[in-house]
């Protein structure tokens, strides 16, 4: 009998400008939906524009996730386990990723392959010394062409990526996932010993870099972005997020 092949993996990867008109309503929905500790999780953050990052980005995966499974997203819910990394639950066969930093909120949501995403401004990774996350090779390759901002952000985006696909995080450091990147334009396709993995980092608009990263197949080329959807969620006049 000639065996079944698997089927190729599905991975979805969204992404939402928190700057986008009803950005504060949708997280105020968002939130109305959230089990009480999630919401619980959510209120700990001081900042209100962390708050919405926060929320945005569970949206983000309860939709991508849905769109995998068939589901409406306000039947989906999320959590984390103990060292952080975050799932949907109920649904073991998806990998789960959340990035957001700034102006950005994404999700990346995989079914029968391991995920993780990250975003950053470019600005930011600019302020940091080579030696907060380079490698001795990847300085080099760096210092080898004109100074690219970008790029190097980008590496920065990427191993923070293929921390959260390992679901070891950062307690190995930045410096010892070391990345080749053979391409010279965006989006980057990259690959890295720490992981068996193939990533991608892709540009943003407003000086911002993104990576995504899958165990197999290819990695998406860019995210797409969401606009907010008139669901069966509940309105509320008022919640404590601002």
């Amino acid at each position: 009998m000639t065996p079944v092949a698997a089927p190729p993996p599905r991975v979805l990867l969204l992404a939402r400008d928190l700057r986008s008109p009803g950005t504060e309503e949708l997280a105020r929905t968002v939130f109305e939906v959230l089990p009480p500790d999630e919401r619980e999780r959510v209120l700990r953050k001081r900042l209100a524009a962390d708050r919405t990052r926060s929320l945005i980005g569970r949206w983000l995966a309860r939709r991508a996730a849905a769109g995998i499974v068939g589901a409406p997203w306000t039947t989906l819910c999320t959590a984390q386990r103990p060292g952080g990394q975050p799932y949907v639950v109920g649904r073991p066969q998806l990998s789960l990723s959340i990035a957001h930093s700034g102006r950005y909120a994404l999700a990346a949501v995989a079914l029968g392959a391991r995920v993780g995403v990250d975003t950053e401004q470019v600005a930011r990774v600019t302020r940091l010394p080579d030696e907060a996350f380079l490698g001795p090779g990847e300085r080099v390759a760096l210092h080898a062409v004109p100074q690219d901002e970008e790029r190097r952000a980008a590496l920065w985006v990427l191993k923070e990526a293929a921390a959260k696909l390992t679901g070891q995080g950062l307690r190995a450091g930045l410096r010892s996932i070391g990345f080749a990147c053979p391409g010279a334009r965006f989006p980057l396709l990259a690959r890295t010993s720490y992981a068996a993995a193939e990533f991608r980092a892709f540009r943003l608009p407003g000086g911002y870099v993104g990576a995504v990263g899958v165990s197999a197949g290819e990695p998406p080329r860019e995210p797409v972005f969401v606009p907010p959807v008139r669901d069966t969620a509940p309105e509320t006049e008022r919640t404590p997020l601002s």
